[in-house]
């Protein structure tokens, strides 16, 4: 699980409303809650090779039921351990929250491919098929 201060997302998802970010252990544990349904949120970052990451560069930019569609389609994207892309997502447990956004390695830094993605609901729960 990734920690949530090292994600290049944290910003925006700590702008979210439906967001709770609680501190514990003198600020070096975070717990993420999403909070219509106050259930923890799990952090995931991976990294993809670039076939991969041009393919889920196009799998975010469509609708939820597009993208579960295409993932039952074609399968998922295969993470690898170093990849140029790194694509950070979010997923409550009970899958009624979903944020991903896809970053780029370029110039010894990971660059945002995407905006960050917010699904909330059926289309949380199709958008978390791409994990």
């Amino acid at each position: 699980m990734a920690s949530f201060y090292k994600m290049g997302m944290a910003e925006a998802l700590s702008a979210n409303n439906h967001i709770a970010i609680n501190r514990s252990f003198f600020g070096l544990r975070q717990t993420v809650k999403y909070t219509p349904t106050q259930s923890t949120v799990n952090l995931y970052a991976e990294d993809f090779s670039a076939d991969d990451g041009a393919k889920l560069e196009r799998l975010l930019e469509l609708a939820p039921s597009q993208l579960e569609k295409e993932v039952k389609a074609h399968g998922k994207p295969g993470s690898v351990p170093l990849g140029p892309y790194r694509l950070e997502a979010c997923v409550s447990e009970d899958r009624q929250f979903c944020a991903l956004q896809l970053f780029h390695f370029v110039d010894f830094s990971y660059t945002p491919s995407t905006e960050p993605k917010f699904y909330e609901g059926k289309d949380a729960e199709q958008a978390a098929a791409i994990i």
